[in-house]
């Protein structure tokens, strides 16, 4: 089964992402702060992350800079509510594919999760 990750300290955004990845077939796990979800990477193999920016502990920058320093190159989408981070540059040469800004369409959340799945199969 596909596992993707839903990293925000937004309880109501990562219930409403996991519902909808799991209606599509998807294994979901949460982390609500930098520190769980760099944890969680250390131990599973996630197809996909889904990394909010602005997260407790360590922000979600951070988090992907670690796992790269550590050579976990899972395929990260970061959510974020700051336009500055639109500009994604530096993301993108961590492995960044897509941005999305808050409020999300989750239809378009969705769409990009899929064509991401479809192109690993």
């Amino acid at each position: 089964m596909r596992k993707v990750m839903v990293v925000d300290d937004k309880e109501g955004i990562r219930t409403l992402l996991k519902e909808v990845l799991q209606e599509e077939g998807y294994q979901v796990e949460e982390a609500a702060n930098g520190w769980d979800a760099l944890e969680s990477v250390r131990k599973t193999k996630y197809d996909l992350i889904l990394l909010d920016v602005k997260i407790p502990g360590i922000n979600g920058v951070e988090v992907l800079k670690k796992m790269r320093a550590e050579d976990i190159m899972t395929r990260v989408m970061i959510m974020t509510a700051y336009e500055e981070m639109n500009t994604y540059g530096d993301l993108k040469e961590l492995g960044v594919s897509q941005v999305f800004s808050k409020p999300f369409d989750i239809r378009e959340v969705l769409r990009k999760v899929n064509q991401h799945m479809a192109a690993r199969e």
